[in-house]
């Protein structure tokens, strides 16, 4: 910073007046922009998380299938079935932030879960989207009873290659991240971007965790949401 006033000051006599004008008018624009941002960002951060897992307690949770099992064991949510099944939460929201840790089973190399967002219908699969846990296309975007795969699908799939290559580790927990406003939607997975679309239609509903009836149980820890 003082290297760059340093500078400043010596270049400073060599500018006409107008152009100082033009200068000092763009800097006061960057700075309000500036201003604007970090006011943006504080009122987000402003927002109460939500944890959405409660120690030795499945309140709030609803299985639409028969499961084997589904029990809080300290601070986790395990989910065990033999057929594909959704959790719901009672929890609902419109534009929000929704992250946990995931540790998938190891039993079988071609288990699948997912954790739900925007998720609606009364009983049964529920309608809405998913972000894919799995080691095939881990936090890609899925719409359930809305098209099938939304990020990646024709014309994204070397991007979505190329962004989660390295990212899941299968013997480990894994961080998924949820942001989603209004039609958009971004995936991230151990802090990195991995999936990202603004065609979103349904506007707002349960988050929802997923066993697809083969393998061992899928553990979510960590779990929480915040409203935008």
């Amino acid at each position: 910073m003082l290297l760059v006033t340093q500078t400043f000051a010596k270049v400073a006599p060599l500018i006409s007046p107008s152009g100082m004008k033009m200068i000092q008018g763009n800097c006061l624009f960057c700075a309000l922009l500036g201003m604007v941002a970090l006011l943006a960002n504080a009122k987000e951060e402003s927002k109460e998380w939500i944890n959405l897992c409660e120690d030795n307690s499945t309140k709030g949770w609803t299985p639409r299938a028969k499961v084997e099992s589904f029990e809080s064991v300290d601070g986790e949510l395990n989910l065990l079935s033999k057929v594909n099944v959704w959790v719901l939460s009672d929890l609902q929201m419109k534009d929000f932030v929704v992250e946990g840790e995931v540790k998938i089973p190891l039993d079988y190399e071609g288990f699948n879960s997912g954790l739900g967002f925007r998720l609606v219908g009364d009983q049964g699969k529920p309608k809405g989207y998913q972000c894919e846990i799995d080691q095939k296309k881990p936090a890609a975007i899925y719409g359930i009873g809305l098209g099938g795969w939304i990020y990646p699908r024709k014309g994204t799939e070397a991007e979505y290659s190329k962004r989660v290559q390295g990212l899941f580790d299968a013997n480990s927990w894994n961080h998924f991240r949820i942001r989603c406003i209004g039609p958009k939607a971004k995936t991230f997975l151990n802090g990195k971007l991995v999936a990202e679309t603004d065609q979103l239609v349904q506007t707002k509903g349960s988050f929802g965790i997923q066993h697809h009836g083969k393998g061992g149980s899928v553990r979510f820890r960590k779990l929480r949401a915040r409203a935008l």
